[in-house]
């Protein structure tokens, strides 16, 4: 079998709509903190501050499917 090289192993990127994702992560963040799960509210204060590698990195850490904010496709 062929050795394929590191960067033909890559998984492809694409370019995630990070506005459109934070603003999920809000609306995700508040109905937890309404249905009593009153840790979110750190979370949701923190989703300004994060950039977009670290809302997807978070948004991944949740089982939010990212495809839904990818652009261009």
């Amino acid at each position: 079998s062929v050795q394929k090289a590191w960067w033909e192993r890559r998984p492809p990127v694409a370019t995630i709509d990070v506005d459109a994702l934070r603003e999920y992560l809000r609306d995700y963040y508040g109905t937890a903190m309404m249905g009593g799960l009153w840790p979110a509210v750190a979370d949701l204060g923190e989703l300004d501050a994060l950039d977009g590698r670290e809302l997807c990195e978070r948004a991944e850490e949740l089982g939010i499917d990212l495809r839904r904010f990818v652009v261009g496709e």
